[in-house]
């Protein structure tokens, strides 16, 4: 038994070690991401954020791409399946990953997207086998910076809130600040909540902040995050501030009230 336990222990060490240790990369990355800035400075921080943290560079005349993935226990990632059963989520052993693309053209910053993906477990969910590992919802946020995407997308919510508005005089207006909050469906295996939010290239200080405030520890938090509030403070609050401005319900759970009243 003592054999047992100083291995599983060593077991543990090693895997929470890698996890926190890709978690504070990605957290850099983002950092650096954010602070991305229009012109031929971007494009060099981008260039240079390619080289830092290995990431994919393709390159056909003046347009640009960089790919990053920095991951932990996800399918191809490597670690082992036994890393994915979902009761390690009680020990902080979940899988999680942090995506970003970089466009550039004329030493513009064209399009800036990241995702973010964090699972949801503690072993109730389907389980296939002792080492097949379990079946995870996930909790999802991405960011989408890009000035043809948020022209479509401010289109649709301009066309879905006009006649679906409960409350009026005091809404908040679409799109306003340069950000677009929305909630998807999420229909993967296992399930799970997502986010999105759309920035214009003019979005104020304010929007991007609320884009990019996003809690990176709940990969590898003790007490899990269970709900997305958790993961993306401020834009859960941009979310559901603007559905109440419309007269429309929010279902809240008790972990996303003090979110909420920042």
């Amino acid at each position: 038994m003592t054999v047992l336990t100083l291995v599983l222990s060593v077991f543990w060490a090693i895997s929470y070690g890698l996890s926190v240790h890709r978690r504070r990369q990605a957290q850099r990355m983002l950092q650096q991401l954010a602070a991305l800035q229009q012109g031929a400075t971007g494009v060099r921080a981008a260039q240079q954020m390619a080289h830092d943290f290995r990431g994919r560079e393709h390159c056909v005349g003046d347009l640009c791409s960089y790919d990053f993935d920095n991951s932990f226990a996800v399918p191809g990632s490597g670690p082992p399946s036994v890393l994915r059963r979902t009761e390690l989520d009680y020990f902080g052993l979940r899988p999680w990953r942090v995506t970003a693309h970089v466009e550039t053209q004329n030493d513009e910053l064209t399009d800036v997207e990241f995702a973010v993906g964090v699972g949801r477990g503690q072993g109730w969910l389907y389980n296939e086998g002792l080492f097949s590992g379990n079946m995870w919802a996930t909790l999802m946020v991405s960011v989408t910076i890009n000035a043809g995407r948020f022209e479509q997308r401010l289109r649709l919510e301009k066309e879905s809130v006009g006649g679906n508005a409960i409350r009026s005089g005091h809404q908040l207006e679409v799109g306003s600040e340069g950000l677009i909050m929305i909630k998807p469906s999420f229909d993967t295996p296992g399930g799970g909540e997502a986010l999105e939010a759309y920035l214009s290239l003019g979005a104020s200080p304010g929007s991007r902040k609320a884009a990019f405030d996003l809690n990176i520890r709940c990969a590898t938090a003790m007490s899990p995050c269970e709900e997305l509030c958790q993961l993306a403070p401020s834009a859960w609050r941009s979310y559901t501030q603007f559905l109440k401005s419309n007269g429309w319900s929010v279902g809240e759970p008790k972990d996303c009230s003090a979110a909420n009243h920042q």
